[in-house]
């Protein structure tokens, strides 16, 4: 694990990042296999689709290793028993189920758009009392301002079609002196690293999604690594946290920078 802090340059500019998620729509193969008008629905169709083969998926795309990154992503996060967290985009419920457990003081929620991940989560989350999962929409989240002290999101914000907007709206349900953290993908430095990671996520994955996880259907294998093509970069997404108003905004690596994490701090 390594730590960064990167200074403030030119940020994100959000309408060539629209186009690209758009674009991407064909790219992947999203208009083949959903009936969607928008961004949003398709999103929400692919993991309710997603949702059965979602944890097996996880094991595979990170070598088995997901469990260990999370857990010391929790863990830089600084919690502490007594903290309101929100883990935003939570899928299957993984780090909600892991906080609420670690942290039993904690009052965890867990939201996310696809009502076929909540339902698997609300089973896994059975009988933990500080612990609820909710229906919401990322961009419009439905809680007052600053309801929580810490808010998550992994492997979510890249599916946001604003994703400004997104880190804004975290920002908005965060309390001042609060943390929002993100975990990602990251994009490894260094040739050797780069080259394993280019061959494992653009061209061994999508090969394993199309002939082993999902033949005759939608490959989700492909669809990670090709919006990893746009998605910014660690230092570009810390440059986006300090230029809509936060601080302290830091960055650490797992797996060689396969995985960054980001934590950003809200001025007190």
């Amino acid at each position: 694990m390594s730590q960064e802090v990167f200074e403030e340059k030119e940020v994100l500019d959000t309408e060539t990042y629209q186009k690209k998620k758009l674009e991407l729509i064909d790219k992947v193969g999203f208009r083949d296999h959903f009936k969607a008008d928008k961004w949003e629905d398709f999103n929400r169709d692919f993991f309710d689709g997603l949702a059965h083969k979602y944890d097996a998926l996880n094991e595979v795309l990170s070598l088995g290793m997901h469990r260990l990154f999370k857990k010391r992503a929790v863990h830089n996060a600084g919690l502490k028993n007594g903290d309101r967290v929100l883990d935003l985009c939570t899928g299957s419920g993984d780090i909600a189920l892991y906080i609420a457990k670690k942290y039993p003081g904690c009052r965890v929620v867990g939201a996310d758009v696809s009502k076929n991940m909540l339902e698997i989560a609300r089973k896994r989350g059975e009988g933990i009392s500080n612990l609820e999962f909710i229906e919401a929409d990322a961009l419009n989240l439905p809680f007052e301002n600053q309801s929580f002290d810490v808010t998550f999101i992994s492997f979510g914000l890249r599916n946001l079609f604003d994703l400004k907007e997104g880190i804004l709206e975290m920002k908005r349900v965060t309390r001042a002196g609060g943390r929002v953290v993100n975990l990602d993908l990251g994009k490894p430095k260094g040739r050797i690293r780069n080259a394993l990671y280019t061959l494992y996520f653009l061209k061994l994955i999508p090969f394993l999604g199309r002939t082993v996880f999902h033949r005759n259907e939608f490959n989700s294998f492909k669809y990670l690594p090709e919006s990893g093509k746009y998605f910014p970069a660690p230092e570009e997404l810390l440059r986006v946290f300090s230029s809509l108003g936060f601080e302290d905004c830091r960055s650490y690596n797992f797996m060689f920078g396969a995985i960054n994490q980001q934590i950003a701090e809200i001025r007190p």
